[in-house]
């Protein structure tokens, strides 16, 4: 079954809606999707509707942007409860937290890079209602007021961790983001960790203490990863005896992410772990 367990859409920072990408995703052969939009629990039944309109499964998903003492881990979370009061609770809270993050870094462009920017043009570039506010509809704003000419360059020159008009207000620890996604009954996997920026020993402590503190899988296909990288985790997963996932991390097409690669078929036992078994069953 080839899948992609990593995709991005109107529900945070991607530019295709469910219906879009559905069409997208049958014409490149993928039988089994999720859609992990960043810190976004909001529509899953328009999701998964639009996904099995074409005949491709659909899991819950999404994308928590964690971190740990600065460094990025995201915790990718599957085959949750996203109709429970909890998971509405979490939807509310994402929203708030990142309410809060935008003030804090439309005040840190405005001290450090002598930006105006007004939270009503960075509203503007949501897609969607009861979602959270992303760095990139902040970019997509300071592009229309004219300060930066691509997103490349508006990343770069105000949205890389180190800068101080970066923000961490409401980030989670990966701790917190695995507890979130458990506490619905999904499950959770460190999100490419190929991209985890510390040197490879840091990286496998880390890797290592989230394995203690129950990850429950490791996403070792990825559109990044090398070969070596992909073998690594794999390897990794196994020694550790955690689900391995894959996907695409699809966001948009001035990327060079391509919905369904690498090519990921995932094992029968990702597949009951996202209850995927079950959904086949109901068909």
């Amino acid at each position: 079954m080839r899948a992609d367990l990593h995709v991005h859409s109107v529900y945070s920072d991607g530019s295709y809606t469910p219906e879009a990408l559905a069409a997208l995703a049958k014409g490149k052969g993928v039988e089994l999707i999720s859609l992990t939009d960043h810190d976004n629990f909001a529509g899953d039944a328009r999701k998964r509707k639009a996904f099995e309109s074409v005949g491709i499964r659909y899991v819950t998903g999404v994308e928590i942007s964690a971190y740990e003492n600065k460094t990025k881990v995201h915790v990718t979370g599957y085959g949750y409860d996203a109709t429970s009061p909890l998971c509405l609770a979490y939807q509310k809270e994402r929203i708030a937290l990142a309410d809060e993050r935008l003030f804090d870094v439309l005040n840190r462009l405005k001290k450090y890079k002598n930006i105006s920017l007004s939270e009503q043009s960075v509203r503007a570039e949501l897609k969607e209602d009861n979602i959270p506010v992303h760095t990139m509809h902040v970019v997509l704003a300071l592009l229309k007021a004219g300060y930066f000419s691509s997103v490349k360059e508006a990343f770069h020159e105000c949205f890389m961790p180190h800068l101080p008009t970066y923000s961490y207000v409401g980030r989670p620890t990966p701790a917190q983001a695995i507890e979130m996604i458990h506490s619905l009954g999904g499950v959770a996997c460190v999100a490419h960790p190929g991209r985890i920026s510390l040197p490879f020993e840091e990286r496998e402590k880390l890797l290592f203490s989230l394995k203690e503190l129950g990850i429950d899988g490791i996403e070792c296909v990825y559109s990044t990863h090398t070969q070596e990288q992909t073998e690594y985790f794999k390897a990794l997963a196994e020694q550790w005896n955690l689900l391995k996932t894959g996907g695409s991390d699809f966001h948009n097409d001035f990327g060079k992410r391509v919905i369904g690669l690498p090519l990921f078929e995932p094992d029968q036992r990702l597949l009951e772990a996202v209850h995927v078994r079950e959904e086949r069953g109901k068909r």
